[in-house]
């Protein structure tokens, strides 16, 4: 056992005898406490540690959550605890962007009519709002639940560095609230710390996006007026952003008489203009013809959260991690990669990262194989890559291209296209990724998907209700099966996959398919290529398909395979469809040959 960090002072402090864990998760926001919540839900008898280096509540950017993140509380059982707080609920965002100065709306219900909850009564609640909060307490709300949960929480602990045998990382040095360092060694070292990044520092894993390099000024005003089109009422409110000529604002009500606003700015433009972000800030703010009026009589809170700052400055963003987990470690939330705050996703990235990284260890410890548990790792490392993706892909056009609404809707319409099997409308496919809800796909159809047995996903509550208004095509309509010859239009990759089996708190082996429309070594560009978990009946069935042979004679074939008479008759064609809906599959009528006379 070796201390990474050679040459650390211990100043004359005693050196406690080592302690030990299962995991230390450093951090306790909302990665590391989704984290160790569910760990202690599915795996009790675990022993979770979370360092955490304040002693209480903390301020944090990051103040406007997204509906997706809903369902992750109601899992960790803390979802009526964050109600009950009376954050104001938010409906949706206003966007005023570029030369036209019309307002457009992205409101969640738009899209959204029922789905992912327990009772018809819980559900408008729970995907149609989510909430802007006050990070300090939401934050500590959920560290206080992860205690209650039996998680051991040691507050004003400090990681210094990290122990390793070998390559493996084997637990942390720390310095306790009381001045004393020493030593828990662990299986498992979780980075939780945010942009800090503790476990960064030891493994060369960040790499920074060299297009979004930006920078952002904020601060806190009380006595700010609200503007219905821009802020919603203050039941029901909408996080604004606004466009500037060198960035853009977001003004986002946080409390009954408390606005949060921050300038986002490229970060060499705040250097060329020698004033500071500071300056630049209130510059752009009193140019800025929707927000400056509603701040005629506001304050500025001058010690927020008990800081003693009235201003604040967050850079160095728009990374990902080359890998988010290696031996004995794995990284979750901001640790792992931050996007950009344009579609607000950093908490969401945090939740979905966290619970994904609880079910991959989950199923770790139960694994009795190390190619399984080595499955389990790359694909808990290609989650992260892809699901980041989808936002980074929206933040790069969104930055570089002309400000062009229906354009940004149509770009999140191709993402989309490329993981769900339906029809989207433009604007309902840019709700659906930046509300954080479009990730929930596997969980509507997993468990069917594992008998084998599951149905066509426009006949389930997801597609039918929530994605309301956007109607599924239906290519090869009134074409017999013994004329309808598909066609695949790109080469098909076939790979293992891994499921979440949600609310079990486990992982499944599954395979999937992906079409290489694109590079698949880009992160950015591979996001468009379609691609689909499947089962072995659908893999025996799409290896039919020549561009020659009829569906009669595939789904003939796939019977002599072994394929169950019931799949191909219920599932086939409407695979079929789907596979065309995400732009992978020709449908066309053979022609028939006339015999000559």
């Amino acid at each position: 056992m070796t201390l990474s960090r050679p040459g650390m002072e211990r100043g004359g402090l005693e050196m406690a005898r080592a302690d030990r864990a299962d995991i230390i998760i450093v951090g306790g926001g909302p990665a590391g406490t989704t984290l160790a919540t569910l760990l202690k839900k599915y795996a009790p008898q675990r022993d979770v540690v979370v360092i955490e280096k304040c002693s209480g509540p903390r301020h944090h950017v990051g103040e406007s959550l997204q509906p997706g993140i809903n369902p992750v509380l109601k899992e960790m059982g803390v979802y009526d605890d964050v109600v009950r707080a009376g954050f104001p609920r938010k409906i949706g965002a206003v966007f005023v962007w570029g030369k036209n100065r019309k307002p457009w709306q992205n409101i969640f219900k738009d899209a959204n009519k029922k789905a992912l909850a327990d009772s018809e009564a819980e559900r408008a609640a729970v995907v149609n709002a989510s909430f802007q909060v006050r990070r300090s307490r939401y934050d500590e709300i959920l560290l206080r639940h992860a205690e209650k949960c039996g998680v051991r929480v040691e507050r004003g602990a400090q990681a210094l560095t990290i122990l390793e045998e070998g390559r493996r990382i084997a637990g942390i040095s720390l310095r306790g609230a009381d001045g004393r360092i020493r030593e828990i060694r662990s299986e498992f070292v979780a980075d939780c710390s945010g942009q800090n990044g503790f476990l960064s520092k030891y493994r060369d894993i960040r790499k920074h996006h060299p297009g979004l390099k930006n920078v952002a000024g904020f601060a806190y005003f009380k006595k700010a007026q609200w503007k219905f089109r821009y802020t919603g009422y203050k039941y029901e409110t909408k996080i604004f952003i606004c466009s500037t000529a060198h960035g853009w604002f977001w003004y986002i009500p946080i409390d009954q008489d408390l606005i949060s606003i921050g300038f986002v700015t490229n970060a060499e433009h705040a250097r060329k203009g020698g004033a500071g972000i500071r300056e630049l800030y209130f510059r752009e703010l009193r140019k800025c013809k929707e927000i400056w009026p509603l701040l005629k009589n506001a304050e500025q809170v001058r010690d927020f959260d008990g800081t003693g700052q009235d201003f604040f400055i967050q850079n160095d963003w728009s990374y990902f991690s080359v890998a988010a987990s290696g031996p004995g470690w794995l990284a979750a939330g901001d640790a792992a990669v931050f996007v950009d705050p344009i579609l607000s996703s950093g908490a969401l990235l945090a939740h979905l990262g966290a619970q994904r990284a609880a079910y991959t260890l989950l199923t770790h410890w139960t694994e009795p194989t190390e190619s399984g548990r080595a499955l389990l790792w790359r694909d808990y490392n290609e989650f992260n890559r892809e699901f980041s993706a989808r936002f980074f892909a929206m933040a790069v056009f969104w930055y570089g291209n002309d400000r062009n609404t229906a354009k940004w809707w149509r770009k999140a319409k191709d993402i989309q296209r490329a993981h769900l099997p339906v029809s989207l409308s433009d604007r309902t496919a840019f709700i659906t990724i930046s509300s954080g809800l479009s990730q929930y796909y596997d969980r509507l159809h997993h468990e069917d998907l594992l008998k084998e047995e599951y149905t066509l996903l426009s006949d389930q509550d997801f597609y039918r209700d929530v994605l309301k208004g956007d109607v599924e095509a239906n290519p090869g309509r009134g074409i017999p099966g013994d004329r309808l010859v598909p066609r695949f239009l790109f080469p098909i990759q076939v790979e293992p996959a891994l499921m979440p089996f949600y609310g079990k708190g486990v992982m499944h082996t599954a395979r999937r398919i992906r079409f290489l429309k694109h590079p698949a070594t880009d992160a950015l560009e591979d996001v468009f290529n379609p691609r689909r978990i499947v089962s072995p009946h659908h893999l025996e069935f799409i290896s039919g398909i020549d561009g020659v042979r009829t569906f009669s004679e595939i789904r003939q074939r796939a019977a002599s395979r072994g394929v169950p008479e019931h799949w191909l008759r219920d599932r086939s064609l409407a695979f079929l469809k789907e596979l065309a809906l995400q732009g992978v599959l020709k449908l066309r009528a053979k022609t028939r040959r006339t015999s000559r006379r």
